[in-house]
């Protein structure tokens, strides 16, 4: 029996990111140009993440959220660079990834915090009872994704979120005016991808995916949550328009 679509869409996504965590992970991430070929410093990577958890704090203190520290998702946690941040805030981590190459560097980088663990999931389904994880965090990572799996991901967010917990999650809501957005709005993924292997000279390339803050809006609502503020990102990377979503 042939698979279904999303669970084709995951095995490509797994063979993808198994491959770049494989090559390069540090870069793979945080994909700066003057750090390609393992150039970036492990002290340096992590203080990234934790810079970022830092900053990112402002926004949870402006609207109360998250009410407890137990348990926090770090979803598509890489090698745990923000696993590792929220690890001093929340009396329990867990990373989840769909990359096996990923996980084992985040468990060897990570092996001193004993309150984070690693788990590997490949299917649409996040291994969490409802209403049980204080914190869902998430960034560089919906967006390298298929729509239709994005879609099922936010309503996993919001269906494991605790009554006062807040889910923080940044998606490409659309693209830039510039040029590039241009190009990557009437380019599909199939042709872009043969540019992005050859410009980054790699054998694996994620894709880029848009999704729109209305999209998340309904989903949210049917939830019986709302999106509680937004704020615009560059995570996404030059020609998409990055957003910061905060839903409880």
């Amino acid at each position: 029996m042939a698979a279904d679509p999303a669970s084709r869409e995951l095995e490509n996504l797994r063979a993808t990111w198994r491959a770049l965590g494989t090559h390069d992970p540090l870069w793979a991430i945080l994909s700066r140009p003057d750090k390609r070929g393992g150039r970036w410093n492990a002290e340096e990577f992590f203080a990234a993440g934790e810079k970022e958890i830092a900053a990112t704090e402002a926004f949870f203190q402006r609207l109360g959220r998250p009410r407890d520290h137990r348990l926090a998702l770090d979803f598509g946690c890489g090698v745990g660079r923000l696993s590792r941040a929220l690890a001093s805030r929340y009396a329990e981590v867990v990373g989840v990834d769909i990359s096996p190459s990923m996980l084992e560097q985040a468990r060897v980088l990570n092996a001193h915090l004993t309150n984070v663990r690693f788990i590997e999931n490949a299917t649409p389904r996040l291994p969490f009872a409802e209403a049980s994880v204080d914190l869902v965090y998430s960034v560089i990572t919906l967006h390298h994704m298929p729509r239709a799996l994005q879609r099922a991901y936010v309503g996993e967010f919001l269906r494991v979120l605790a009554p006062l917990g807040l889910a923080a999650f940044q998606i490409a809501g659309g693209y830039s005016g510039d040029w590039r957005g241009v190009l990557y709005r009437m380019l599909p993924n199939r042709v872009l991808a043969p540019l992005r292997r050859r410009v980054h000279a790699t054998g694996a390339v994620a894709e880029m995916h848009t999704f729109e803050e209305s999209e998340v809006t309904a989903i949210a609502a049917a939830a019986g949550r709302s999106i509680l503020y937004a704020v615009d990102v560059d995570s996404a990377g030059r020609g998409f328009r990055g957003r910061m979503l905060f839903v409880g």
